[in-house]
């Protein structure tokens, strides 16, 4: 959602949040839209949550939901109360009870005269004699006797202060919040290393920001001047002395003359001998990570080497626990902090603990492979430039697996394996150059730590960063940061850190341009050029060989647009697997670059996942004989050609050159219309018609007179001339519609596709008759100008202009919302597939319009309006007409018919 109060372009989610609060409005639709347009702003599942608990039992149960999962991202006191709430409701006097008890536990009683009486009635409800708190002021509430929900109240973490700090001109600035109590201003104490003290109250709030997004922030400043009688460096933390994250700092520190990035310092001449190992793991939070962490390296430990975990005060006693029974078996190494001071420091710790030894830096959220750690230390040592060595894993910025860009799911232990196996058998020992390591999972030679030094506390504070600058300051002594292509580390990444985590970043990676200037353009350049590339691609193929597990495959060809054609791939993809083949699809893949992308676009071969194997792109003008080599190895025994949208020319030789016969599936109109979808204008500033389908002539000149959504170069009488070769060189010719071939008849004499439908009209459905008087019309899908935009627009501004009774909902989204809303239109935005049946069900529409004005070759939202119980209208044109007349489901218009009729028609119609 806008960070703005408010905005002038109606389609925003801003503009549908601030629809909500308008009298009269239905508030749950217009939250829900906005929800749809930014489905991660918290503050409007928040609000949507909090309507829908007017809304009964059912209400109840979604909005038991929302609550629950903003109050485990954000812990708001807001979102617990209406968890309580919502169990309340619904009968469940235990989870009322366990809501109640995390809000009592890191939030103070506000001024709201309600909730003690609602906290007291929880606490009955659940066998308790009455509950404890704390309110902002630090004074105990108490109502009822022993036993007490939420005694004793915690006072650490209700007077806990979140924030960050970073040096500015000389002296500091930062945000904080105390989020026990968020609308109060922060008190907050400056402690210098000389031990003097002085405190100061935060300022005005700050403008909302992602990373706390349900808190205010609260800006605070010191000049130099003013930090004149403390030495550094800083200490500024609340009243209990827990330090903001970024402090202790010296903002001298930041004073560093700058030392450009890219800089390389010569290189080792000769390799050291190879040293003893050391695995240093921090732990802070997370008991079952670590647990599982703890177990996987050290089955993964090569013999001789340490595993030494340093505790950095954790508050975990289970943890703490944990780490002690280790220790005490002799399976750790464990050193302990008094107090909690950072990841850099915890291994600064465990570094002095392991001098001269090569090191893995570990995080305690990662589960690490039998072999992983023997790979990364025959890559530390394959070369002697090599400083530092990062497995590839699923969350790993540059080392990223499968998506380079990250957000790949964790495998367990089992699946990390397999990865790790496969990716050894796959790139062996391969390394890659990358800017700067992962410390995820970091190995650092004896040699290269000895000169570079340890990480910077005094600069990177808590984290985050350190590794980048540790990695470039041993760049510019001549060490190379690596990448091991032929090990994997899975890594869950986020567990330690929560708050203000994310300014903490965004501050530390400022650092690291101030002090390496054009940080930020080495990691783009590098992501750009991608050195792992080649390696990603060969393992996803692997994986794909292993998937296919010595089938035979069926290879379809498509585009990357989704839509019907999607669909549809993906029926054939589950039929394939069932009959035992093992479908590979390729598809389009839109380049992701700033720069115009070039037509055709890159080919990605995949197993009907994209996600599954993102490296396989192929540039088809130069890696055609790649793509054949690489299909050759997969037993492809049928070509299917659906769609040629995007993709290069020389795919439709690829089947021969594989030595396999193709089938030919056909979607749209392409094989004879340049535009595709039979559609034209009679003049250029003209909605878009039915062409009615002229000769070759009439065809010609279609295309001349505009160009706009031509999307074949070839002349008409070559297009036809090429379909016709291709069909009669096709094992079979598909289509899913009879009007589909009769259309495809004309132009094709003697051809004779094979009609199979794309769903079954035959199975029984039970349609509601619509209502009498006033009437909701649903508008399934994305709405473009083929599929209808012009006439609902007109039909919407008609109801509008002679205050019918016709209210119009798009079930999706539109080519162009703002005009749509302005008339009147409801939006839902877009959907994913499994929300349509209880989109319907909320909106209760009446009757299914669908206004495409192209001949459709099959219309999948007919069979969508039909499962939901919906009548339908379409034009008399292609196989939504068709298929209406045949299973007499709805209704047919005459195509053409102006908005006025369009509108009496949905208004008057019965079944």
């Amino acid at each position: 959602m806008s960070k703005t109060p408010g905005t002038a372009d109606p389609s925003t989610a801003t503009a549908a949040y601030l629809r909500a609060q308008r009298p009269g409005e239905d508030a749950l639709f217009w939250l829900q839209r906005a929800k749809r347009l930014a489905p991660k702003d918290p503050r409007i599942d928040l609000e949507l949550a909090q309507r829908e608990l007017a809304a009964g039992l059912d209400g109840a149960k979604r909005a038991a939901a929302r609550f629950a999962e903003i109050a485990a991202k954000h812990d708001s006191a807001t979102a617990w109360i209406g968890l309580a709430i919502a169990a309340q409701i619904q009968g469940d006097a235990a989870a009322a009870a366990r809501a109640a008890e995390e809000l009592l536990a890191r939030h103070c009683l506000g001024e709201d005269p309600q909730l003690p009486a609602f906290l007291q009635h929880i606490s009955l409800n659940a066998g308790y004699g009455g509950f404890q708190g704390m309110d902002a002021q630090g004074t105990r509430i108490q109502h009822g006797q022993p036993p007490f929900l939420g005694a004793p109240p915690d006072e650490a973490v209700l007077n806990r202060i979140e924030g960050v700090v970073e040096a500015h001109r000389g002296g500091l600035r930062g945000w904080a919040v105390r989020p026990a109590a968020p609308d109060q201003k922060p008190r907050l104490i400056v402690t210098g290393g000389n031990g003097t003290r002085l405190s100061l109250t935060c300022g005005a709030a700050l403008p909302a920001d992602e990373a706390t997004p349900l808190l205010p922030r609260y800006r605070f400043s010191l000049t130099a001047r003013r930090l004149a009688g403390l030495t550094p460096p800083y200490l500024v933390s609340g009243a209990d002395g827990c330090a903001l994250l970024g402090a202790p700092l010296n903002p001298e520190d930041f004073a560093q003359r700058p030392r450009p990035a890219a800089r390389r310092g010569k290189a080792p001449s000769r390799g050291p001998r190879r040293a003893r190992l050391a695995i240093i793991m921090p732990v802070y939070r997370g008991l079952e990570e670590t647990r599982a962490a703890l177990a996987s390296a050290r089955r993964a430990l090569p013999p001789g080497a340490r595993l030494i975990v340093v505790d950095d005060a954790t508050p975990e006693p289970a943890l703490a626990a944990l780490l002690n029974r280790a220790a005490k078996r002799g399976q750790i190494e464990l050193l302990r902090h008094e107090a909690n001071r950072g990841f850099c420091d915890a291994v600064n710790t465990g570094l002095d603990a392991a001098k001269n030894h090569d090191v893995i830096l570990l995080n305690s959220d990662v589960l690490v492979p039998k072999d992983a750690f023997a790979t990364l230390r025959e890559v530390a040592y394959a070369a002697p430039c090599i400083g530092t060595v990062t497995p590839l894993s699923n969350e790993a910025t540059l080392c990223s697996y499968p998506n380079p860009a990250g957000g790949n799911a964790m495998p367990d232990l089992a699946g990390a394996t397999r990865l790790d196996r496969l990716a050894h058998k796959t790139n062996g020992l391969g390394w890659a150059e990358i800017p700067t390591g992962v410390g995820f999972c970091l190995y650092i030679r004896h040699d290269c730590l000895q000169q570079t030094g340890a990480l910077r506390t005094a600069l990177f504070a808590q984290g985050y960063g350190e590794e980048n600058d540790f990695c470039l300051r041993a760049r510019h002594l001549g060490f190379a940061s690596v990448a091991a292509l032929g090990a994997y580390v899975a890594h869950r990444g986020g567990v330690s850190f929560r708050g203000a985590t994310q300014a903490l970043m965004r501050r530390n990676q400022a650092v690291l341009e101030q002090l390496f200037p054009g940080y930020r353009a080495l990691i783009e350049a590098a992501s750009a050029a991608d050195a792992l590339a080649p390696a990603r691609a060969a393992l996803d193929a692997a994986r794909l060989q292993a998937a296919r597990a010595g089938r035979r495959s069926v290879l379809l060809i498509s585009h990357g647009h989704g839509g019907g054609v999607a669909r549809q791939i993906e029926r054939v993809c589950a039929a394939l697997r069932a009959q035992g083949k093992f479908p590979l699809v390729l598809t389009t893949k839109f380049p992701t670059t700033r720069k115009a992308p070039r037509y055709p676009w890159p080919a990605l071969l995949c197993d009907g996942h994209t996600q599954t194997s993102p490296n396989l792109t192929f540039d088809l003008a130069r890696q055609f004989e790649a793509l054949l080599a690489l299909l050759r190895g997969f037993r492809v025994e049928r070509v299917e050609m659906h769609h040629m949208l995007g993709q290069h020319e020389a795919l439709r030789g690829l089947a021969a050159a594989l030595g396999v016969r193709q089938d030919i599936v056909l979607h749209d109109y392409a094989s004879f219309c340049p535009r595709v979808s039979l559609l034209n204008r009679p003049t250029r500033e003209a909605p878009l018609r039915y062409c009615g389908e002229p000769d070759v002539k009439g065809c010609e000149t279609c295309v001349k007179q505009d160009r706009r959504g031509v999307f074949e170069t070839l002349p008409v009488q070559r297009l036809l001339a090429r379909s016709r070769a291709e069909f009669a060189g096709a094992r079979e010719v598909r289509v899913p519609s009879g009007d589909m071939a009769r259309r495809l008849a004309r132009h094709f004499p003697g051809l004779k596709p094979r009609i199979t439908a794309w769903d079954d009209d035959s199975q029984p459905v039970s349609l509601r008759p619509p209502r009498t008087g006033a009437r909701r019309i649903a508008v399934l899908g994305g709405i473009g100008p083929t599929k209808g935009y012009d006439v609902l627009l007109d039909c919407a501004l008609d109801a509008k202009a002679r205050a019918l009774p016709l209210e119009f909902f798009i079930i999706g989204s539109s080519a162009e919302d703002g005009a749509l809303l302005e008339a009147g239109v409801k939006i839902t935005g877009g959907y994913k597939p499994e929300e349509l049946d209880s989109l319907i069900a909320e909106i209760q529409p009446d009757l299914a319009f669908i206004p495409s004005i192209c001949p459709e070759t099959w219309c999948f939202t007919l069979t969508e309006a039909w499962a939901a119980g919906l009548y339908a209208l379409v034009f008399d044109l292609g196989a939504q007409a068709e298929r209406v007349r045949a299973t007499q489901r709805g209704a047919v218009l005459p195509l053409g018919l102006p908005a006025e009729r369009i509108n009496n028609a949905l208004l008057g119609i019965n079944f």
